[in-house]
């Protein structure tokens, strides 16, 4: 996906150990897309029976128990975009944890999904969709996630909190994680600022994917987000993406 190499040596989400496990997942929607059909309870873990959320919390506690016991002393970061609809059951969990908002334009976010879905859903899925139903179920997604973040974080510590935006973190990337390194108290950046910058050198060549939407698709995303793209202050990216007629 978008250029970007992955080995069994490289971070994932840990959604798909989840998933592995047996826990409630957004994910069973790859073997299963008919269950698009209805988001919330595709996304929205409260809405699962207590069984369903009690085994997802325990999947989840006994997924960082291995992964402490192999990386003792380490903390352990989650990056599985599903967890944003999870704060609430996470703080509960682990109240001291930390979070990281990232922040990025809605319109690449919609064209990204989109191909995401596409092409996970044509390798592994186990029944016919249809691009209609992707569309629907990206849109519905990203205000249900909305809503869940806002919910999740209100009246948290702001010292566990930090926001970052996308094109930022693509700018600047070294002044940026020293941003969060400070505001999460995660210790201190020099001492790994040597690694992060050979990683940066590593991937210095990468070209980001340049994607497309119809203009119906755009109209789409304007009417089921607009209000949000203007409150958020994004326009059109044209530098990332192209209206095709």
């Amino acid at each position: 996906m978008d250029n970007m190499l992955y080995s069994w040596a490289s971070p994932q989400e840990d959604e798909f150990a989840l998933l592995a496990l047996g826990a409630p997942s957004p994910y069973e929607v790859l073997l299963l897309p008919s269950l698009m059909r209805d988001p919330v309870s595709v996304l929205d873990l409260g809405t699962r029976s207590v069984d369903d959320q009690n085994f997802w919390c325990s999947s989840l506690q006994y997924f960082l128990q291995l992964l402490t016991v192999q990386q003792a002393k380490k903390t352990i970061v989650l990056k599985s975009p599903s967890h944003g609809f999870r704060i609430s059951q996470l703080r509960t969990l682990f109240p001291r944890a930390r979070f990281i908002i990232i922040e990025r334009n809605p319109y690449e976010v919609f064209a990204s999904n989109l191909k995401l879905w596409n092409v996970l859903l044509g390798l592994y899925s186990l029944e016919d969709f249809s691009p209609d139903e992707i569309e629907d179920f990206v849109l519905a997604a990203y205000l249900l996630h909305e809503h869940a973040l806002a919910e999740g974080v209100s009246g948290i510590d702001e010292q566990l909190l930090t926001r970052v935006l996308f094109e930022d973190l693509v700018a600047d990337p070294v002044a940026q994680i020293t941003r969060i390194y400070r505001e999460l108290g995660l210790g201190e950046f020099e001492r790994i600022r040597p690694e992060i910058e050979r990683h940066l050198a590593k991937v210095a060549g990468h070209t980001r994917n340049h994607l497309s939407l119809s203009l119906c698709q755009k109209a789409r995303v304007e009417e089921k987000w607009g209000t949000l793209i203007d409150r958020k202050g994004y326009d059109w990216p044209s530098e990332r993406l192209s209206v095709a007629s």
